[in-house]
């Protein structure tokens, strides 16, 4: 007998030996519910940090496993029962590991294998996961998305996505840096988690924009969360080193439902309603309907974005010009408006209406502004007198005044033979960036027009700090001064005080002689419309016999 356990002892002895050194646990328990082998790396990935592998043979196998209910439940009944023969338990949390353990019954005992995942799982996690907030990102988001998609068009279950984006993210980085807004990024996270269920997946898919996918969830539960929500966030008072911010966010939701095809569509429905609910006012939900052609409309805007990419890329757009009449011939004389269109690729002409809209959401008007400067600029002609517009967008780009300068000189451009235009409501909206762009370029002898004035309640009060040559008076007084007597009294009030200021003033849309006759009735001083002329190619006009500056009204 002491030669079989003087035998037995050496061969455990040996066994161990070689389980030890293999990179993952091994745990086997005999017959009578005991540790026969174990090895070191078992011992730590079972969580006994401070023991070591022979501290256990021999021991009753519940002093081994304590550590991990679940897996002392399951090897529980694979010892008592026996009709279960295997067990599988996959990532598993024991301390700071992530574990996945295989039990199987043998012909004397149990076998127990433990596999540490945690280096895997924490690269999983990298992969699928935002750095910075931990939120899912949108790589992995669209993948959820993508299943739960075919899940509820299967089965016919509700659900929807919430994208969500902050409406004053910029100024907190750009005030207190972009540690402040990191930290902010990670209090809306913060917030979103708190508000949704365990089961709803929560992602950040862009800088500061969010979504949240909301399976098994009818719409009207999904606009009361994004309400929640939005109000959480609104009354949160956001401090960072002692400067505070209101913070806000505009939400958009599209349904889970059949009228949208694949997770592209989904979430453009989604980016569209929150887009919506920006132009709305901001700080708002809204839920876009998939019947009422608003998707459809934002699909058309979105093919137009890439169309106005490549053409600007082939230089396929075109300047037209229409004539901006005196209306006092003997004082003044005409000039030119430069209007856009835009070349087919089957060759046909597209009107400024169809891709305008689609460049200034998607914040390519900076990009179409410096175009039509460049290709005026190299295809004016001595003594042509132009006009220019200019998007609100523009004035965001700090170096616009530098190439328009830098232009001026690489083409040998008069600045008396331009004049830019600026609509009222891009001006009012950055007042200041507008005024020194102004400045900046009036000293080297440009002029300026104000166009669309009298759209806003407030133009009177800072037309005497704007330093510009024209008023352009907005079309919709234009069209019904000969039946309005309403509106022959604005157009009346805004000529009589651009002249009191020195202004020249210019009608626009003026569609037949009726409007013309009460424009030379009130004293306006220029006249444009199709009434007037028709635009047509910049290389149509004529050119002019001299090159006199433009005359100024006399106050």
């Amino acid at each position: 007998m002491a030669d079989n356990a003087s035998q037995t002892a050496t061969l455990r002895q040996q066994l161990s030996s070689i389980v030890g050194s293999v990179p993952f646990g091994i745990v086997t328990i005999s017959d009578e519910f005991e540790v026969d082998i174990i090895n070191g790396e078992a011992v730590k990935l079972l969580g006994f940090a401070d023991k070591k592998a022979s501290d256990f043979i021999d021991c009753d196998y519940h002093q081994v496993l304590a550590n991990i209910p679940a897996l002392l439940d399951k090897v529980e009944k694979l010892l008592m029962t026996r009709r279960v023969r295997k067990v599988d338990l996959t990532n598993i949390q024991s301390n700071e590991f992530s574990l996945n353990i295989k039990c199987r019954s043998m012909l004397h005992g149990t076998l127990i294998v433990i596999e540490d995942l945690t280096d895997e799982h924490v690269l999983q996690h990298k992969v699928t996961h935002d750095n910075l907030t931990q939120l899912v990102n949108r790589q992995h988001f669209e993948e959820r998305l993508a299943t739960a998609l075919t899940k509820a068009t299967k089965h016919n279950l509700p659900g929807a996505i919430l994208f969500i984006d902050l409406d004053r993210f910029k100024p907190v980085n750009d005030t207190a840096g972009h540690a402040a807004g990191d930290e902010l990024l990670k209090r809306i996270s913060t917030i979103l988690q708190s508000r949704t269920r365990a089961r709803d997946t929560v992602a950040r898919i862009g800088g500061d924009e969010f979504a949240v996918l909301l399976e098994d969830c009818p719409v009207h539960v999904a606009e009361s969360t994004a309400n929640h929500i939005r109000k959480d966030v609104e009354k949160m008072r956001f401090s960072y080193e002692s400067k505070v911010f209101n913070i806000s966010l505009s939400t958009g939701i599209a349904p889970i439902c059949d009228q949208y095809i694949n997770v592209t569509t989904l979430m453009h429905a989604a980016d569209t309603a929150c887009r919506i609910s920006k132009e709305g006012g901001r700080n708002r939900v809204h839920i876009i309907n998939a019947r009422d052609g608003e998707f459809e409309e934002h699909v058309r805007e979105v093919a137009w974005l890439d169309e106005i990419k490549v053409a600007l890329k082939d230089n396929r757009f075109l300047l037209y010009a229409q004539k901006v009449e005196s209306l006092k011939p003997t004082e003044l004389k005409d000039h030119y408006e430069i209007l856009i269109r835009l070349k087919g690729k089957d060759g046909s002409i597209i009107p400024p209406g169809a891709f305008l809209s689609s460049a200034e959401r998607y914040d390519l008007m900076p990009s179409v502004d410096r175009w039509v400067i460049e290709e005026t600029f190299r295809s004016i002609k001595p003594n042509q007198s132009l006009s220019i517009n200019l998007s609100g967008q523009s004035f965001s780009d700090e170096h616009l005044a530098d190439f328009i300068l830098e232009r001026l000189a690489a083409y040998k451009v008069s600045p008396l033979q331009i004049t830019f235009e600026i609509t009222e409501t891009a001006a009012i909206h950055k007042l200041d960036q507008t005024s020194q762009f102004i400045h900046q370029l009036k000293i080297q002898g440009f002029q300026f027009s104000l166009d669309d004035f009298g759209t806003g309640l407030s133009s009177y009060s800072y037309l005497q700090n704007m330093a510009v040559d024209y008023l352009k008076i907005d079309g919709v007084f234009i069209k019904e001064i000969a039946t309005s007597d309403v509106s022959y009294a604005v157009v009346k009030s805004i000529n009589d005080i651009g002249h009191a200021m020195g202004l020249m003033t210019v009608a626009e849309f003026v569609e037949d002689e009726a409007i013309l006759d009460k424009l030379r009735e009130i004293g306006v001083d220029y006249a444009q419309g199709y009434h007037i002329h028709k635009p047509e190619p910049l290389q149509n006009i004529p050119i002019p016999g001299s090159a006199t500056p433009l005359k100024k009204a006399a106050p």
